[in-house]
């Protein structure tokens, strides 16, 4: 009878530590695991909804944009514990039993927002402003990459656009401006006016090196701007309207995708069978070098950089291809910039509590 009370008694003192397993909590680090998951997947998905809208947009279909509105993930942690024991009569003995369980579970929860209506029309349509284009450039961003993706012409010169070389002085002006950036030369200010804020372009023409000098006088040659003047300031349109400034047309988020485009692969019978849109460029024109090479094939490398697939083909660019790369990530980034308009409240979601 002893044997068995004791017996008894040594489950009875198991079951306080069975009872504290089953009170678990959700460890720290999950948050973190989760998030960095998450934010990859998001970052994957985008490049790769980014590069099918510019295929689509070539072979003249819709483009699509979906946003990640919220992410939320619920976690859920239970737990079960029993014990049991029984007395039996004659030689079979005694036996008791303590058991414990637990289940862990995590349910994301993802809610989707299509670009449409206002939204679509601010961030596709609307063209990027000029002062987003110095901020750009003030930021760090090299200035060829900026003006080469982001402006149509500066001051009447022209840039390339759908497959068509644009003017050589565009171009001229462009590495002047890179070189003068890489040496410290080349700044913007911020001016708050009655009518507005402006942006001034500042060009350094006091820098220690010849070739400094030099560079500040082509770009004022190439751009029509008065002798000496080192403060431009830098608006929207085809022409300026005296020596002290400097008129850019700038590209829409759509325009942008339209130019990526004319750098797809395009297959034999695609280009020759009109299930594409034909480049803008007529006969002794000189052809635009691509922002993007799109290479296409019927099936992607692993090692892509991003790859979708679109009407029994896949497009892909390659990851050794930097330059493609830098362009194509410069391009997402644009998106945030054009995100102009008013903020949309993200769909209400109700997660039951666990």
């Amino acid at each position: 009878m002893r044997k068995r009370s004791a017996m008894f008694a040594r489950v009875l003192g198991v079951l306080p530590l069975l009872a504290t397993a089953g009170c678990l909590h959700v460890p720290a680090g999950r948050v973190q695991i989760d998030r960095m998951d998450y934010g990859e997947v998001i970052a994957e998905s985008w490049k790769r909804q980014t590069l099918l809208n510019v295929v689509r947009l070539r072979y003249a279909d819709a483009p699509v944009f979906l946003d990640v509105a919220s992410v939320i993930n619920t976690y859920s942690l239970s737990g079960t514990v029993s014990a049991g024991g029984s007395v039996s009569n004659g030689q079979l003995g005694d036996a008791a039993q303590a058991n414990a369980g637990g289940a862990w579970s995590n349910t994301p929860t993802v809610t989707y927002q299509p670009l449409m209506g206002d939204r679509f029309t601010k961030s596709l349509l609307q063209p990027i402003p000029p002062s987003a284009v110095m901020q750009l450039m003030q930021g760090g961003w090299p200035t060829d990459l900026v003006l080469k993706t982001v402006v149509r012409s500066i001051n009447g010169l022209r840039n390339d656009s759908l497959g068509i070389g644009g003017d050589p002085g565009f171009g001229e002006v462009v590495g002047l401006l890179a070189r003068l950036q890489r040496a410290g030369g080349l700044g913007n200010r911020v001016e708050a006016r009655k009518d507005g804020s402006a942006v001034i372009l500042l060009l350094r023409r006091d820098g220690k090196s010849s070739g400094q000098q030099e560079d500040g006088r082509r770009i004022g040659e190439l751009l029509g701007l008065e002798e000496g003047a080192s403060e431009i300031e830098v608006v929207y349109g085809f022409a300026p309207r005296s020596g002290h400034e400097v008129a850019m047309v700038t590209r829409s988020m759509l325009e942008i995708i339209l130019n990526l485009g004319t750098g797809i692969d395009l297959p034999a019978s695609d280009a020759t069978s009109g299930r594409v849109l034909p480049g803008l460029r007529q006969a002794g024109e000189e052809a635009a070098i691509p922002l993007v090479h799109i290479r296409s094939g019927a099936a992607a490398p692993d090692t892509a950089y991003a790859a979708v697939p679109y009407k029994g083909r896949w497009y892909w660019i390659d990851d050794n291809d930097i330059a493609s790369k830098r362009t194509f990530t410069f391009m997402m980034i644009l998106f945030s910039l054009a995100e102009t308009g008013q903020t949309v409240a993200a769909p209400v979601v109700t997660v039951p509590s666990r």
